[in-house]
């Protein structure tokens, strides 16, 4: 007897939606050790500073940079740049490359501020970094790192999902709040007991009051 099992009773399970859709198998996305990020960010010579201006609207430059000792420099002119990070130092960078085989980013997230040492831009070697921009940069700015951050995934991972209208709420609802008593309501009477009288009270007659 043919003991395979029957189509109706078949436990394979179903194909995933990306089959089904003629898609590629989705590949995981490979979150970076900080070590590696760093080894990437050493390697590069161009990113992009995110900063917020002094009325608080967000934008980004794009930058030359070096690297040194935990810290970003980026060479700059007497731009709009300083007055930004002197009112909102906090500052994103990013940075962004691919090899043969995939594509990697690295987000550094911390503060930043004008150097005012000769000493520092000397150790930090940016006196060596040579800007694309025909703008003389004479100052440095230092992005010292808080957070770093990256990412890969292969070339092939590539996605082109139907895009579909956003329903619902991005922020989650707030809980409701707890139930309280009305404001209409009378409060509660508080008990009241009458004072008993000590051993050294002397009772009052009231009919001796009245005849004084």
């Amino acid at each position: 007897m043919d003991a395979s099992p029957s189509p109706e009773h078949d436990e394979t399970p179903p194909p995933a939606d990306d089959a089904r859709e003629g898609l590629p198998p989705r590949a995981d996305v490979e979150h970076l050790q900080t070590s590696e990020c760093w080894s990437l960010l050493q390697d590069s010579r161009f990113g992009r500073i995110a900063v917020i201006h002094a009325d608080g609207a967000p934008d980004v430059f794009p930058v030359n940079f070096a690297t040194h000792e935990g810290a970003l420099f980026v060479r700059t002119a007497r731009d709009a740049k300083l007055l930004h990070i002197a009112q909102h130092p906090l500052v994103a960078f990013e940075v962004d490359g691919e090899t043969d085989d995939s594509f990697w980013s690295v987000v550094v997230r911390g503060s930043a501020a004008r150097v005012t040492s000769d000493d520092e831009i000397r150790r930090s070697g940016v006196r060596g970094l040579e800007s694309w921009s025909p703008t003389a940069k004479y100052f440095v700015i230092k992005i010292t790192a808080a957070t770093v951050a990256g990412r890969r995934f292969p070339k092939n991972a590539g996605r082109a999902d139907p895009p579909i209208a956003f329903e619902g709420h991005v922020r989650p609802e707030a809980p409701p709040d707890e139930p309280h008593a009305s404001r209409g309501e009378p409060p509660q009477p508080i008990p009241h007991h009458t004072p008993r009288p000590t051993t050294d009270s002397i009772p009052i007659d009231p009919h001796r009051e009245q005849n004084d």
